[in-house]
């Protein structure tokens, strides 16, 4: 008898044309949101490697007057313009560290319109610890751009009710649901049957609709299949959650309107209410210290410890004998940035408790909204979704640290040679340190997210069971 309620059902749905509208529909809006992600993420990388192309420009340009200042083929510039000087080339020459797009990085814009993907770190100043836009509201991502993420959290719910809220109630406002319960078969399997027809249908539909989006603009998820089938996962796992509860509202016998009203008051809560309700008490409970106090101290920290630079300079020879000159006859050329590299590590010093608590603040800002993020399988699905994408809060961290790594060791190429008052070669371009992203190291929240979405599943389940059994449907039948 199940059958052949699904064969029926099918036979009316494609007698109405709703199948077909709504795939049109949902094909128009995935299009548009992939065009849009895939803007975004070309303006990312056109951005990064017009720097690259920029640094391997300058870094031709210097090896070439370096080599005619050494043929005496053109005049000594001025020391602050001479690319031999290494504090030139370490200040005026730095490397871009670039935080390259993932391959599925146009599924959701996430945060990569909050933070900066490169950064040029310099010999000196920690001005890369600080020029990071960090997000004080973790949820505001969700009311972010028109990707495929926006479309899957936001608008697929309602596509889901629109096209079940009132699978029963139709039923019994035409008088049909009577002849219907005189066959064989029970209630619940009758209405489960229908709604998993629809189910399958719009899933179908989903799926096609983001795989030839993907396919148009050039998005290789063929090579990342394993990315790809955990993102129609997860869209698949939402999407039957959203039957579910429509399946629950359903069984309780309510009018059309009454179910519409219903599901809308759900939907609200879970992709609304409850983000914002997580993000307004993250800022309550974990306030973030302002950035403006904590640049001033750094600046006066550093302004301090430029006063002392002599001194500083001394205490760092006691304690770095290996930089001590050799030859105290000769005057070394980097005398200035000597004291300030030995100053750097007394302005760490002070300042870093302000960086600690500022850094630790966030974390617990952003830890508060992981535990809570199991409270909505919204906010579930945009962290799934950030993960597979490389645009999470956990990625930009990393990225974060990495850049500040990176730092150190452009700075620490170079103070040994200052110190020892080397001169910059031509062929010394092709040793200086560079930058590889690599989000390897980067946690994944998806199989968490995943069990989030699943245990949401079994909720509706057990819902559905305990209100079929505990009405009986006395008031399926009623006027």
């Amino acid at each position: 008898m199940l059958k052949h309620t699904i064969k029926y059902e099918w036979l009316n749905l494609l007698r109405d044309r709703w199948v077909m509208i709504l795939l049109i529909l949902f094909l128009g809006i995935t299009v548009f949101a992939v065009r849009n992600g895939k803007e975004k993420v070309e303006d990312r990388m056109a951005t990064i490697t017009k720097e690259k192309e920029k640094m391997g420009k300058l870094d031709r340009r210097m090896a070439a007057e370096i080599d005619s200042l050494n043929n005496n083929l053109k005049p000594a510039p001025e020391p602050w313009q001479d690319p031999r000087a290494l504090d030139n080339i370490g200040w005026d020459a730095p490397r871009v560290v670039a935080m390259d797009a993932q391959p599925l990085a146009v599924v959701s814009t996430g945060q990569s319109d909050l933070f900066t993907h490169y950064a040029k770190p310099k010999i000196y100043g920690e001005a890369y610890t600080l020029g990071f836009s960090e997000l004080s509201n973790p949820v505001q991502l969700l009311f972010g751009s028109f990707d495929l993420a926006f479309v899957c959290i936001y608008l697929l719910p309602l596509l889901v009710l629109g096209f079940s809220y009132n699978v029963l109630s139709s039923e019994k406002e035409s008088g049909v649901l009577r002849l219907t319960l005189a066959q064989p078969i029970s209630l619940y399997q009758w209405l489960f049957g229908k709604l998993l027809l629809r189910f399958f249908i719009l899933t179908v539909i989903v799926v096609a609709s983001i795989l030839f989006s993907l396919t148009i603009f050039g998005i290789e998820w063929m090579g990342n299949m394993g990315a790809a089938m955990k993102l129609i996962l997860l869209v698949t796992v939402y999407i039957f959650f959203w039957f579910l509860i429509s399946f629950l509202i359903n069984l309780l016998g309510n009018s059309s309107g009454s179910n519409a009203v219903t599901l809308i008051a759900v939907w609200v809560v879970f992709v609304l209410l409850i983000p914002s309700i997580i993000s307004q008490t993250a800022n309550s409970f974990y306030p973030v210290p302002s950035r403006t106090i904590m640049i001033h101290e750094y600046r006066e920290a550093k302004a301090l410890a430029e006063k002392k630079a002599d001194e500083i300079l001394k205490t760092y020879y006691r304690e770095h004998p290996e930089y001590a000159p050799k030859d105290t006859t000769q005057q070394n050329q980097y005398s200035w940035w000597l004291g300030n590299f030995a100053a750097s590590d007394v302005i760490n010093q002070s300042v870093q408790p302000v960086l600690d608590d500022y850094n630790e603040a966030l974390n617990r800002q952003q830890n508060w909204v992981n535990r809570l993020r199991f409270l909505s399988p919204a906010i579930l699905l945009q962290d799934g979704l950030n993960d597979l994408a490389g645009t999470s809060p956990t990625h930009y961290t990393d990225f974060r640290n990495q850049v500040i790594a990176f730092a150190n060791t452009w700075r620490h190429y170079f103070i040994p040679r200052m110190f020892n008052n080397e001169k910059m070669r031509a062929e010394d371009f092709g040793c200086l340190p560079t930058h590889s992203y690599s989000s390897a190291q980067v946690p994944s929240h998806y199989l968490a997210d995943l069990m989030g979405l699943l245990f949401f599943l079994t909720l509706a389940i057990g819902g559905s069971l305990w209100v079929y059994r505990k009405n009986r449907f006395e008031n399926v039948f009623s006027v």
